[in-house]
């Protein structure tokens, strides 16, 4: 068995840490470099051998102590590489050891089993097994045609400026997102963008009206739903129907995985299996070893 380094943000060897998650089993963007310098910056790792098996640490610290909290926009993180149950054990060894709170999601190719770890449930289109779009979701996508509606990809130079003006708003006053926090997606835009691997699409209607935006990562094997809306709920004319259609074809010949992004409310899920989306289960694992005072403040959040 090869030993285990932590390895400081600083040193990590990035060109490495990418390789390997490229290569994994799950090839995840949310893993990948980029992704975790904006969600996470300075996150850390765990490292086995010369990077076959990884896993980072994306730690946080409050009153005093360490934490390892699933980062914001991400999903699926624990261990990649070379993984089999003996170096999963080793990372769960040194993470328990090192934190009494954890609440980090783990990718669904990590199959170990504890009393700490629970399931949750996401939605992806696997595209060698093919799809199909459910009754209703088609009358949605004839709708939005029939109102004469169309989907365009956004320039990069002006991703950030259209997500800062329609999407933002919408995550802090109906998501509850702090403006912190959806700094850091400001942050992941930029990132992606110059890996050049982030992909947006606007629906117009005939006025040239946005109707809906949404914002994609593709790695060439993964295709992330990052974050979007539509903005024209009330009148429920099937843009963003036409919009995930969209890009569901154009990541069909550029990815192995379509990933819808969640699902873990029943409306959403609906709608992802609308499209022919699957249910991929994963694990969460969730340890919480803090003293009693430090519990309480924590639950005052």
């Amino acid at each position: 068995m090869s030993a285990l380094q932590y390895i400081k943000h600083q040193d990590i060897d990035l060109i490495k840490w990418d390789y390997t998650i490229l290569h994994s089993q799950i090839p995840f963007v949310f893993a990948q470099s980029f992704y975790l310098n904006a969600t996470c910056p300075n996150w850390d790792a765990l490292v086995i051998g010369d990077y076959e098996a990884v896993f980072p640490i994306t730690y946080k610290t409050k009153f005093g102590y360490r934490y390892l909290p699933q980062p914001p926009f991400t999903s699926q993180l624990g261990a990649y590489g070379r993984v089999n149950l003996e170096t999963e054990q080793q990372f769960y060894n040194y993470i328990i050891e090192h934190f009494n709170l954890i609440d980090v999601e783990l990718n669904v190719s990590n199959q170990l089993q504890s009393e700490f770890i629970s399931k949750k449930n996401t939605y992806t289109l696997n595209y060698s097994e093919g799809y199909k779009f459910n009754q209703n979701t088609k009358r949605n996508i004839a709708k939005a045609n029939e109102n004469g509606f169309v989907v365009e990809r956004v320039l990069n130079n002006e991703i950030i400026m259209l997500s800062q003006k329609y999407l933002n708003p919408f995550l802090e006053k109906e998501v509850s997102l702090s403006k912190a926090t959806v700094s850091l997606l400001d942050n992941l835009l930029k990132n992606t963008d110059l890996a050049g691997q982030l992909y947006t699409f606007q629906v117009l209607d005939k006025n040239h009206t946005i109707k809906a935006l949404g914002h994609f990562i593709c790695n060439g094997k993964h295709a992330l739903y990052l974050k979007g809306t539509n903005f024209d709920k009330a009148d429920n004319s099937g843009s963003m129907h036409l919009l995930m259609k969209h890009a569901i074809d154009f990541f069909a010949d550029k990815s192995l995985i379509f990933d819808f992004g969640g699902g873990s409310k029943q409306g959403l899920a609906n709608f992802y299996i609308g499209f022919g989306g699957q249910v991929m289960t994963y694990s969460f694992l969730q340890v919480n070893r803090l003293p009693r005072l430090i519990k309480i403040l924590k639950n005052k959040r």
